[in-house]
C-alpha cells in the first residue's frame, strides 16, 4: 500500500500538491514511487523506480533528479529554501 503526502512550506505557503509514493497491490516491480528532486529547478517530484534507468529526468525542465530517502531526509523549500513539513493525507491501492 502506498502514501498520498504533501509537502508544504509555512514560510512562503509553497505546496507540492498530492504526491503518490510507495507502491500499490501490484507490488514494487509494477510501480514503486520514490521522491526525487531536480537540482536545476528544485522541483519535487514522484520518480517510478520500477522503470530502471541510469538517471531520472525532470519532467519540467529534463534536469537530473536527486533520490531522496524517503520522508526521513529534510527537503529544502524551492522557493524560500526553508525546510518542507510533510502531511500524510491517506493511502492508495
Amino acid at each position: 500500500m502506498g502514501s498520498i503526502v504533501e509537502f508544504n512550506c509555512q514560510g512562503c505557503g509553497f505546496t507540492t500538491g498530492d504526491l503518490r509514493v510507495g507502491w500499490g497491490r501490484a507490488g514494487r516491480t509494477r510501480f514503486w514511487g520514490g521522491l526525487g528532486m531536480c537540482a536545476a529547478c528544485k522541483r519535487l517530484s514522484v520518480v517510478d523506480l520500477a522503470v530502471k534507468l541510469d538517471t531520472h529526468r525532470c519532467q519540467e525542465c529534463q534536469g537530473q533528479l536527486q533520490l531522496l530517502e524517503g520522508m526521513a531526509q529534510d527537503i529544502p523549500c524551492p522557493e524560500c529554501n526553508r525546510v518542507l513539513r510533510t502531511t500524510n493525507l491517506g493511502v492508495w491501492n
